[in-house]
């Protein structure tokens, strides 16, 4: 990944790891939805959908992005420019479904995801922190039938696992919506530096008033890095937050108004 105006100083400042050629193993998921075909049971038979994802693959797969693709000679071969390159590429109308989704998975960290109005890129994240689910208003007793053992005086911890989503549109320069680096940043600054190896009932302000359930950590996560990703003007369109690997939690924009 580089710029060719820029020299390798620039480059690998705005790129980072990503500066150099390097490969990933791309995943891509598309979603149509419409009425069931009486004639065969199917919203888009997988038979006519293979030839069009095979026409729109082809010139993409085992390819060097930069030198191997025209659309790259004047773009960054990024995730959101391959996918949205995806998005013009295969039709939005096959037999009787209509596409509605695309998501590009680059790597178990980095994900694309766009529909007809919005385009989104995600990052994750994991930190440990520790807590104690405990109601002050109850007692011992009482705290310990609502939370079990999720109420034991010392707290427990979880390792958990955070995504970032970001809306918005491809820099024209750069090609990313967000560059990973500078959202690794503010991850950094405004979350790892919070909670991550505390006690979010005794090292966090933030629950000092408030039981540090998952459900109120995912709201508070979402509006300290909404507050600051406005602040530097991006937009924040969901945090989705795992506990464990039954329990999620997610906020979109748009639910805590």
């Amino acid at each position: 990944m580089r710029h060719p105006d820029w020299g390798d100083e620039r480059n690998l400042e705005t790129f980072g790891r990503d500066f150099g050629p390097h490969g990933h193993e791309y995943t891509l998921d598309i979603a149509f939805d419409g009425p069931i075909s009486p004639d065969d049971g199917m919203i888009v038979n997988i038979s006519d959908l293979k030839p069009l994802l095979k026409t729109a693959l082809e010139p993409l797969d085992g390819q060097f992005l930069d030198v191997g693709h025209p659309q790259f000679a004047t773009q960054r071969p990024t995730a959101e420019n391959i996918a949205l390159l995806l998005w013009q590429t295969l039709p939005h109308s096959v037999a009787s479904g209509t596409l509605r989704r695309l998501r590009l998975q680059e790597s178990r960290r980095v994900r694309v995801e766009i529909t007809p109005h919005t385009m989104k890129t995600s990052r994750t994240y994991e930190f440990a922190a520790a807590h104690r689910l405990f109601a002050p208003q109850l007692s011992d007793e009482e705290n310990f039938g609502r939370f079990d053992k999720c109420s034991n005086a010392a707290g427990h911890g979880h390792n958990y696992n955070l995504e970032v989503t970001v809306a918005g549109a491809p820099d024209a320069q750069t090609g990313f919506i967000i560059l990973p680096q500078k959202l690794d940043a503010i991850v950094d600054a405004e979350i790892y530096a919070r909670f991550d190896h505390k006690h979010l009932n005794v090292d966090c302000p933030e629950f000092r008033d408030l039981i540090p359930t998952s459900e109120n950590l995912a709201k508070v996560i979402f509006e300290i890095l909404s507050a600051r990703l406005k602040n530097d003007g991006f937009e924040l369109a969901k945090i989705g937050l795992h506990e464990t690997q039954k329990n999620y939690f997610e906020v979109e924009a748009g639910d805590l108004q």
